[in-house]
């Protein structure tokens, strides 16, 4: 396994078309990098990976400990190693982090994975709750999950850029997944508001797909 790689569980295209059945345990997934994000069997949660640890954002965006022996249908991670880490002050909303982010990284077209922390003025975001079958499409789904503000709230994003090659394959462009520092809340991100933040990241070879 070369570590230089982004590593996904299944594609966008066979995700969105509700494929929400896990494919990989979260113990196996956890081989191919300590930080990322996705979500757990039939839409139990949204995934955040730091530090090697699979945390879970319920519907309430409340945060809860993966077991290892749960399974995920869509998932993306990579190893990150803390290289190239920088100050960065952002005074704005998540499409000014995300310009901010593609100045910082050169405009790469190549898959990058960062861990950004800090304390943001104010975080949007949402969880999922798990769904049974006959499965609805994803868009259905995420459209009834409420969405929940915090304020002056401390934690970590993590975030992953894919370049317009990874079209089908995973989102292009930023995507960000959030937990607080006291590990209570968290999930996907919405929008922001933040000022400054501590930024590491890796720009990786290529996207790679472990399964199918």
């Amino acid at each position: 396994m070369d570590q230089q790689n982004l590593f996904q569980v299944s594609s966008l295209a066979h995700f969105q078309n509700k494929g929400y059945d896990g494919l990989v345990s979260i113990e196996e997934m956890l081989s191919y990098g300590d930080t990322g994000f996705g979500t757990y069997h039939a839409l139990n949660g949204e995934m955040i990976v730091l530090d090697g640890i699979a945390y879970r954002a319920l519907g309430d965006c409340r945060v809860e400990r993966a077991t290892q022996r749960e399974t995920t249908p869509f998932a993306t991670l990579g190893f990150l190693d803390d290289e190239k880490s920088y100050d960065c002050k952002i005074n704005g909303d998540i499409k000014t982090l995300m310009e901010r982010l593609t100045a910082l990284t050169q405009n790469t077209q190549a898959p990058v994975i960062a861990r950004l922390t800090g304390v943001f003025q104010e975080m949007v975001v949402h969880g999922v709750w798990p769904v049974t079958k006959p499965y609805q499409e994803l868009n259905l789904i995420i459209r009834k999950q409420a969405i929940y503000t915090f304020q002056e709230i401390r934690g970590r994003l993590v975030g992953v850029f894919c370049p317009p090659s990874a079209n089908g394959l995973n989102v292009v462009g930023w995507h960000f997944h959030f937990l607080s520092d006291d590990l209570k809340v968290g999930g996907h991100v919405n929008d922001l508001w933040v000022q400054s933040l501590m930024v590491t990241f890796s720009v990786k070879k290529e996207l790679v797909i472990i399964k199918p």
